[in-house]
């Protein structure tokens, strides 16, 4: 079993530059330090992904995981609604072998240049990705393109707090979060939004943590946060 010194070791010692490198090394004991995060600051904005999951799912519901990682998430969507067609991608071939269990098709590939025509599915989920990747505004672009008329889009992702006392009271946290998985917790001119009717924004845990909706008809663009969102620790 790995010990701490195992996970310091990650954790500091991670190759920067090569991402899929990274999460293949990672790969192991990803699971571990997901939970961990999710227990720190990211469980209420997964909560909100999965509650607005549960609205947008129907049966036979075509499904992409962006970034689908050990496959966390997919296996939430089949918990929810065993009739969904799943397809899960990541850039990581070790990550995604992880997600072995889960039926569907398997992709290695980029969530900034999806391999999938235009409007090819009903829901797009994206679990603590594009925080990881060069360009989010891009990478929900392509979210946004792939899915149907009548779809969703909906990810969480690592966020930069509002405040002094707030960010250098989570410095530790988020040079570990970079250091060992290449996140970079997102400020408010690199974060992907839309402000519609048919859009919402859910900021957790101090700032740390967001989740977002969106639908076909949103462009992204960075925008501040509209006074309609809502915070929640």
């Amino acid at each position: 079993m790995p010990s701490p010194l195992d996970d310091a070791e990650l954790l500091f010692h991670a190759p920067m530059g090569d991402v899929g490198a990274l999460y293949d090394r990672a790969a192991y004991r990803y699971d571990h330090f997901r939970d961990l995060w999710l227990r720190l600051a990211g469980a209420r904005a997964e909560q909100g992904l999965l509650d607005d999951l549960r609205h947008a799912l129907h049966p036979g519901a075509t499904v992409l995981d962006a970034g689908c990682g050990t496959g966390a998430l997919a296996r939430q969507v089949l918990a929810i609604e065993p009739t969904a067609q799943l397809t899960l991608l990541d850039l990581s071939p070790r990550m995604l072998a992880k997600a072995d269990d889960v039926p569907g098709d398997h992709i290695i590939g980029s969530v900034l240049d999806l391999p999938f025509p235009d409007n090819s599915f009903d829901i797009v989920l994206s679990g603590w990705v594009i925080e990881t990747v060069p360009d989010p505004i891009a990478a929900v672009a392509e979210y946004l393109r792939v899915i149907n008329p009548g779809g969703s889009v909906l990810y969480t992702f690592c966020s930069l707090p509002q405040g002094f006392f707030s960010r250098a009271g989570s410095a530790w946290l988020r040079g570990a979060v970079k250091r060992g998985f290449a996140g970079q917790f997102l400020p408010e001119e690199s974060t992907p939004w839309h402000d519609c009717d048919r859009s919402h924004r859910l900021s957790t845990h101090g700032g740390l943590a967001t989740q977002i909706a969106l639908a076909k008809c949103c462009t992204v663009a960075p925008q501040p946060v509209p006074s309609g969102s809502v915070a929640a620790q």
